[in-house]
């Protein structure tokens, strides 16, 4: 099986646009200033981004996602070792001795006892798929003493050794190799998952940056209005139309609205970091500029928004469905393996050599295979424990984990199922939150009108026109917090249902 690593360095196919994001400089008057809180290296420069820019650089430069592109390539090597253990095996051995002694002649006399050899050998051994372990040899000695020439002998020989019962047959031998190829199955799933749980919060912390962009500039102008009106209430209070003590609660609005607009601008800076480290576009200083954002948030209702048909889509594209699955199949091999080990052991060997002797080295080659000079050997063997209770307790246990990872697998899809009827409803709701948060909008606006129209003919007071004001502010805060909730919600369902790598033309690729 030729497996390939899965990586997601270059993950966007070619239909997607290469990196745009660019630093520009903008208008002093363009410049959006962050107060005391503003830790961006220039007020003016920014690093002018949209949607399709801020994934690409997140899949291309995110730390956290270059750490996962590892396990995969981890995991291959195990696949590589385990085809390993079917590879052809050399080896060779020289080895010498000497024996320096006495022995005893007929004569009874001492004589000195000197003996010694040189032994060399290659092979080549090789085990099967099957479980067959097969051997050549060949090999030559050289043996002399004190009293005889040098004698050699030259031997080729063949071994095999074949399992019949435990350990036979490629669906036994192969089950480690088919593992390892499921942990990387497996990691690659993992890969993608998070692949696409990152795509999905690159684009929501767009949308979160876009909306306490917009919060901050709703809360600048209800501050300036506040301004405003304070000034009017002072002018109002000179000519004595409206008492003094108007002027305490004009004062006491703006007040308020500087404290919302020091809350606004930390949550704007906060939201930039944070998009700026998904993405970062600067690995040694990623929060230097401030990201200018070009895209605003989708409106527009998806259509053909079926709930069956995103919860089809989930059971085939979600990760750790698959991920689920395959772990099955490791159990699956679990109990193929339990199962042989209950088997008994029998062995068939055998050993086939020929070997030829000679005065000389040249000869011994060539005296190799005559008829009384071989040697031959076969036989089985046999291994059984008693009661084997520890292989049918290992058999049993893998049984039951098959049986518990099945249901395992039952109540991950009610989960993913649950997941995307969620997804779902909330899409239901933000549409029509989208609705109510508009008419919301206009109805303050209008209110603000008749409260201001009031208190220009001496009707009303100032604190009932800054209640008006810090409604209209809420409402248009509302109405664009509905819009980023759509959009995120959209995600969210595109996230559930493992469609949204697709839809923003993402692809993982493998690396040969």
């Amino acid at each position: 099986m030729n497996k390939r690593c899965l990586t997601a360095t270059l993950l966007l196919l070619t239909t997607l646009a290469p990196l745009t994001a660019e630093v520009i400089e903008l208008p002093k008057s363009d410049c959006r200033e962050f107060g005391a809180v503003n830790i961006f290296a220039s007020d003016s420069a920014a690093l002018l981004i949209s949607l399709d820019d801020a994934i690409n650089s997140t899949l291309r430069n995110n730390i956290a996602l270059s750490v996962e592109n590892f396990k995969p390539q981890l995991s291959e090597t195990d696949v590589e070792k385990e085809k390993a253990r079917f590879d052809p095996t050399f080896s060779a051995e020289l080895s010498s001795s000497e024996r320096v002694g006495r022995s005893l002649s007929q004569q009874r006399k001492l004589n000195d006892s000197i003996n010694n050899s040189t032994d060399a050998e290659v092979a080549v051994s090789q085990l099967s798929t099957s479980g067959t372990r097969t051997a050549l040899s060949l090999s030559q000695a050289r043996s002399r003493s004190a009293t005889t020439d040098d004698l050699y002998n030259t031997r080729f020989g063949f071994e095999l050794q074949h399992p019949l019962r435990r350990g036979a047959g490629r669906n036994v031998n192969l089950v480690s190799l088919r593992k390892a190829e499921l942990e990387l199955d497996w990691s690659e799933y993992e890969l993608q998952g998070f692949v696409l749980a990152l795509t999905a919060r690159v684009e929501t912390l767009y949308w979160q940056y876009y909306l306490r962009l917009r919060q901050l500039e709703i809360v600048r102008e209800s501050l300036q209005l506040a301004e405003r009106q304070r000034e009017e209430t002072g002018r109002r209070i000179e000519a004595g139309s409206i008492p003094e003590s108007e002027a305490a609660a004009a004062e006491a609005e703006v007040a308020l609205r500087y404290e919302e607009l020091i809350n606004a601008e930390s949550q704007s800076v906060t939201a930039a970091v944070a998009l700026l480290r998904a993405i970062n576009h600067d690995s040694e200083k990623f929060w230097s500029l401030r990201p200018e954002l070009t895209d605003a948030p989708l409106l527009k209702q998806i259509e053909q928004l079926d709930l069956c048909s995103h919860i089809a889509t989930a059971m085939q594209k979600r990760p750790e469905l698959a991920q689920a699955r395959l772990l099955s199949e490791q159990d699956s091999l679990d109990i193929v393996e339990s199962e042989n080990g209950l088997l008994p052991r029998l062995d068939f060997f055998a050993t086939i050599g020929t070997t030829g002797y000679a005065t000389s080295s040249s000869k011994s080659f060539s005296r190799m295979g005559n008829n009384d000079t071989y040697d031959i050997s076969a036989g089985f063997v046999y291994e059984i424990s008693r009661g084997r209770r520890a292989e049918k307790a290992e058999l049993k246990r893998a049984k039951v984990s098959h049986a518990m990872r099945l249901e395992a697998i039952r109540n991950l899809e009610q989960v993913i199922q649950e997941d995307v009827i969620s997804a779902f409803i909330e899409v239901k709701r933000t549409v029509q939150q989208m609705t109510a948060t508009a008419a919301t909008s206009q109805k303050q606006l209008e209110k603000l009108r008749v409260e201001e129209v009031r208190f220009n003919v001496g009707k009303t007071t100032s604190f009932q026109v800054a209640q008006a004001q810090r409604d209209l502010t809420a409402a248009r805060i509302a109405e664009v917090q509905a819009a980023v909730e759509y959009t995120n919600a959209i995600i969210e369902l595109f996230r559930a249902d493992g469609s949204l790598l697709e839809r923003n033309r993402i692809a993982l690729e493998k690396d040969d």
